[in-house]
Formats: C-alpha cells, sequence, structure tokens
C-alpha cells in the first residue's frame, strides 16, 4: 500500500507505481484448507504466455469452466465445483495469472482483466468446448467479457451457452472505484487512475461494462448477490441485467462478497441454473 505523502498530489496517481500496485495481486500463501480442497481434483500445468497456469478438474459431462476472483484462488471455488460435478457435470477450475499456484513472470505478481480473459481463452481451448462460465468477483467480468468478446478481446471470445456471476463487480470503472475507496484516495483520483489505466494497456474503460456485454450474449445469465455484500454493492448487479430478459437476479442476505462461494443456497441456486 502507498504511504499517505505518495498520494498527496494527484500527480502521483499518474506514474508506474500506480499501476503497479492497481494491477498486483496480493494474495495469501496456501493453506492446508486449500490443499485439501484441491486434492482430489486431476491437476494439469498448463503453458501460457511463458508462464505456467496451474488447473484441477472434477468429474464428466459437459465442462463447466469456474474463475476466481482478483486476489484468490481456484481452492476458493472448490466447494462449489465438486457440487456441481456430483450433478453430472466436467468442472474445471484455475489459478488465474499471477494468482494461487501457477507461475508468473518477472520479478513481482502482476496481472490484469485482459490477461485473465486471455488466460480464460487459453484453458477454454485445451478443456472445450465448455458449456457454461461460473465467475466470482473480478472473475465474473472477466468470464462475461470473455464470452461476449468485448472490444479488445474480440479476438479471445468463447461461446459459452450459460454465465453464472456472483458478486461480480458492474465494469472496470466499477473495480477503479472500489480500489480508490478502499485505499481512501483522495477526489478525482478515479479519473487519473483511469487515464493512466488506458495509457497502459491500452484500452476504453467505458468499453467494459457487463450491461453493454450482455447485449452480444444470446444464453441464459444468472446473476447471484447478496445484498449484504460491502465490497461490490447490490446495485452493481441489478444495474447489471437491467434490460436484458435473458438475464435474471438471486439476491441472497447475510452471505457477504466471499462467504457466499461457501452458501448451499448457492450451491443449490447454481446447480438448478446449470
Amino acid at each position: 500500500m502507498y504511504s499517505a505523502d505518495e498520494y498527496d498530489a494527484l500527480d502521483s496517481l499518474t506514474n508506474k507505481r500506480v499501476m503497479m500496485h492497481f494491477c498486483a495481486p496480493i494474495t495469501d500463501a496456501e493453506s492446508e484448507l486449500d490443499r485439501k480442497l484441491t486434492q482430489s481434483a486431476e491437476q494439469y500445468d498448463l503453458p501460457f504466455e511463458g508462464q505456467i497456469l496451474k488447473a484441477y478438474v472434477w468429474g464428466e459431462g459437459k465442462t463447466v469452466l469456474l474463475m476466481h476472483g482478483w486476489g484468490s484462488r481456484a481452492s476458493h471455488l472448490a466447494l462449489l465445483g465438486k457440487n456441481i460435478a456430483k450433478s453430472g457435470f466436467r468442472v474445471v477450475a484455475f489459478d488465474g495469472p499471477a494468482h494461487g499456484n501457477s507461475q508468473f513472470n518477472g520479478s513481482y505478481p502482476r496481472s490484469s482483466l485482459p490477461e485473465f480473459c486471455r488466460a480464460i481463452f487459453h484453458i477454454s481451448n485445451h478443456f472445450g468446448p465448455i458449456y457454461s462460465f461460473v465467475g466470482h468477483s473480478f472473475g465474473g467480468a472477466a468470464a462475461t467479457f470473455t464470452a461476449c468478446g468485448q472490444a479488445n478481446v474480440s479476438g479471445y471470445q468463447v461461446r459459452v451457452e450459460k454465465l453464472v456471476l456472483i458478486s461480480s463487480p458492474s465494469g472496470i470503472r466499477a473495480m477503479v472505484r472500489h480500489y480508490c475507496q478502499n485505499y481512501k484516495l483522495p477526489d478525482g483520483s478515479e479519473q487519473a487512475v483511469i487515464e493512466q489505466l488506458e495509457k497502459e494497456f491500452p484500452l476504453k474503460t467505458t468499453d467494459y461494462e457487463i450491461n453493454d456485454a450482455l447485449k452480444k450474449f444470446s444464453g441464459d445469465v444468472l446473476v447471484v448477490h447478496d445484498i449484504d455484500d460491502k465490497e461490490v454493492f447490490i446495485e452493481e448487479a441489478r444495474q447489471m441485467v437491467e434490460g436484458h430478459r435473458h438475464a435474471s437476479l438471486v439476491e441472497t442476505r447475510g452471505e457477504g462478497h466471499r462467504r457466499i462461494l461457501a452458501s448451499r443456497s448457492l450451491i443449490r441456486i447454481v446447480k438448478s441454473f446449470l
């Protein structure tokens, strides 16, 4: 985290250190529970853009690809994944670039939304065809933009029949807003971060809104969001599905942003949808 002095002036937000921080996932070391949750899976080490992606597979049947959130790992989706597999699906989860047990390039972990989308494309090509994407938080946004072939990701589109978005932000601008709020950055920081982000990759953040992307998606969409989520507010989920007859929103209560992944009600809802 940057010191208060580094954020005193907005000019400090336009340098490379901001993008290094914004694009650097903060992840916990693998715990014994993480290892137990994935030990029953078939495990794969897959080369990807000079890196190695760690993938986990349970079950047989139509393939459902799970994508974890920023700073998370595949094991956090293992309980949901194994229950989906029991319903007659092959479930694939993987540690995203610079996350979990995947190996990254360089001396420090760094990733981005476009890289996550390319990784989803790469994993899908290896294990496909893919019936459905299930994404949590940041992973839900990456899965959506990949399924819809949105903007700069158009060359990496993966066509699926169903999408499940759990606790997902509504787009890149929302992600930047969460970042600035979490680190208590001064007024005007959001626009400064967005400008630097658009120079870094390059991309237009306005091109990456889930509500817009879903206009290109012909399949069924399930959005599950907890009204007590303090990291991504329920209003974003409601905004996502607005105007889309093929998208449904299920609102839960008391599960929060992360605990929802261990919720029996979430498992039941997702299995029924698939």
